[in-house]
């Protein structure tokens, strides 16, 4: 029987159907997935089952009953929850108070004692284990998301709506997430995930819905397809994996790190004595498990972060003393991990954010006044050569903050990919996007590789950086502990160095 039945949803965003008649059913103790490219209305379709959107159009009938939820509260009174891609945890706070902050008191007080030996218990029943006391300050983003989970599980919800949950998870996470949800579904939770990954859906789903710019395209049993199948109905065309490599006359070195080192008080160094050179016309790509220095790394080239000792030579000129805009202007672009938190201002708009880096210069400012129409016209042409979807008939005027994160992802490579871009630093570009986004990314990375210009790929995912490399340094503890050209790597060996092994030890 299903628990959830969404029937003819409709909602539109500045005249533009975000979801268009959409159906969805959910049964008791299934795990369904919702897969679709970035801005299909994945997210959207969530939101109005959560409260968070009202539909223009359609009905919501929960467990038989029609329902009409306001506010994500009204929601959660019904026993449905939601864990966002991005989180709503107050840092500040412990996980306890994160868990019950909100709850009606029984009483004129809550009894903490008594809240935090449920909590306890609920982590243990579900292998979710975190400590009561601990500031969400203090956890790795996997142990946030289970704080996330926690929190919707002492609510008593019967379904839990996860957006994109593996997104900010290595993979040994990932497959205790897995488990966690397997006892879920064993309990008779219904969980809707909503994913773009392919080889997830195939281990955790029991249905799949694929949904393509807003409408609903096909409901299928997970056991009855495959990935490719899967690719087809989501994107509608055929992939295209093979790149076009051009191949490089001589090796001219556009970046060199000579004992780079970064410390945080008397710490142990974060970057440590780090040397790396970075040739024009390629790829280099920066392996590792998350937190070993890449981030530092990356903003230390970008001028971000400064070094406590060490070297930066760029193009032959030494660079340690110049700002990020010196070097922005002389062709050092940065694409952050945190898209949200350092690479857009979710407030503004499409045209806003593609002049943030030159702003105060011409065709975009004259004689102190912008020029609306020299703003307008670069966003235009970014909007075109990117495949940037936006709502609505003025695209550039969007607020990147009703995009997807796929297309947030393309406003900042429109920004940072310029005429004069020379080197190009990318952490984690392609996270949380589709493999439709992905596939575009990536081959904007080969692009600019042809062309002769450098590209320091810093990257979780194994097989985006055997794709793309020419050449792969591997980090462990702050420190470079290989490189290699990628013909020369082994996977086995590579998974070694990302865990600390040297190559010496290996022999």
């Amino acid at each position: 029987m299903n628990i959830l039945e969404m029937k003819h949803i409709g909602k539109k965003f500045s005249g533009v159907y975000a979801n268009e008649k959409i159906d969805l059913s959910v049964a008791k103790g299934e795990i369904h997935a919702l897969l679709g490219e970035n801005g299909a209305g994945k997210t959207t379709l969530m939101n109005i089952l959560f409260g968070i959107y009202s539909a223009d159009e359609g009905e919501i009938f929960w467990k038989g009953k029609q329902v009409h939820f306001h506010s994500p509260k009204d929601a959660i009174a019904e026993g449905i929850g939601m864990v966002h891609q991005h989180f709503s945890l107050v840092n500040k706070m412990t996980v306890l108070d994160n868990v019950i902050l909100g709850l009606e008191k029984q009483g004129f007080f809550l009894d903490r004692k008594s809240a935090k030996k449920s909590l306890e218990d609920l982590a243990e029943r579900y292998g979710l284990q975190v400590d009561p006391d601990a500031r969400i300050s203090e956890l790795s983003v996997g142990q946030q998301q289970r704080v996330e989970i926690l929190k919707a599980l002492y609510r008593n919800v019967e379904l839990l709506i996860l957006d994109e949950p593996t997104g900010v998870l290595t993979p040994k996470e990932t497959e205790k997430f897995f488990s966690v949800l397997r006892k879920l579904k064993a309990e008779g939770y219904a969980v809707i995930i909503i994913t773009h990954r392919m080889s997830e859906i195939m281990s955790i789903s029991d249905r799949v819905t694929i949904l393509r710019d807003g409408k609903k395209i096909k409901d299928l049993v997970t056991k009855d397809t495959n990935p490719t199948e899967l690719s087809n109905y989501m994107i509608g065309r055929q992939l295209d994996y093979n790149f076009e490599v051009k191949e490089t006359e001589k090796k001219e070195i556009a970046l060199q790190l000579k004992d780079i080192t970064v410390k945080k008080g008397h710490k142990k160094p974060v970057l440590d004595q780090i040397n790396l050179e970075v040739y024009k016309g390629e790829i280099l790509g920066i392996a590792g498990v998350d937190g070993n220095g890449q981030k530092e790394l990356a903003e230390v080239i970008a001028g971000i972060r400064k070094i406590s000792k060490g070297e930066i030579c760029y193009m032959g000129e030494e660079i340690a003393s110049w700002k990020i805009k010196e070097r922005f202007e002389k062709g050092i672009s940065y694409i952050s991990d945190d898209r949200h938190r350092d690479g857009l201002v979710l407030d503004m708009n499409v045209e806003e954010n593609l002049i943030l880096r030159q702003y105060d210069k011409k065709p975009f400012l004259k004689n102190g006044i912008f020029q609306k129409k020299a703003i307008k016209e670069n966003a235009e042409k970014a909007i075109e050569k990117y495949h940037i979807k936006t709502s609505g008939n003025q695209e550039g005027e969007t607020p990147v903050k009703f995009m997807s994160g796929g297309n947030q992802q393309k406003v900042i490579l429109a920004r940072e990919i310029t005429e004069h871009s020379k080197l190009i630093i990318a952490n984690q570009p392609t996270r949380g996007l589709d493999i439709g986004a992905t596939q575009f990314v990536r081959q904007v990375w080969m692009d600019q590789r042809n062309e002769g210009k450098s590209v320091i790929l810093i990257s979780a995912d194994l097989e985006e950086i055997m794709q793309l490399s020419d050449r792969v340094a591997v980090m462990f503890g702050g420190k470079i502990v290989g490189v290699q050209k990628k013909e020369e790597i082994e996977m086995e060996q590579l998974g070694l160095l990302m865990g600390g092994i040297t190559k010496e030890e290996m022999k």
